[in-house]
């Protein structure tokens, strides 16, 4: 039961998270470039989840709650290390917003 709590609630944070992927690839990639951009961001995502499930094997035959636990701390550690990169565009998402309300 737990499994499919995690699943539900993995499955709800995804959706607007993929939304908004799409949106800033669509607005920040240069048209000319924007196949190639999303390829290569698709591609990325798969051998991510493949190198996931190699690590998470292991981990879940030892214990769900360590590999739930192992998730989580990957997404948070995810989320700190693009907030640390200097010159992110994280930061500088308001700026565009502003910008193009300013024209």
């Amino acid at each position: 039961m737990m499994l499919v709590v995690a699943v539900l609630l993995a499955g709800i944070g995804e959706g607007p998270q993929l939304a908004a992927l799409f949106a800033v690839r669509h607005r920040e990639a240069p048209e000319h470039l924007r196949g190639q951009i999303f390829t290569t961001g698709a591609s990325l995502k798969i051998s991510g989840f493949a190198l996931g499930a190699v690590v998470a094997g292991p981990v879940a035959a030892w214990s769900l709650p360590g590999t739930l636990a192992l998730a989580a701390s990957v997404a948070v550690l995810a989320a700190l290390a693009c907030f640390a990169i200097p010159g992110s565009s994280v930061r500088s998402c308001d700026l565009g917003a502003s910008h193009r309300q300013a024209s």
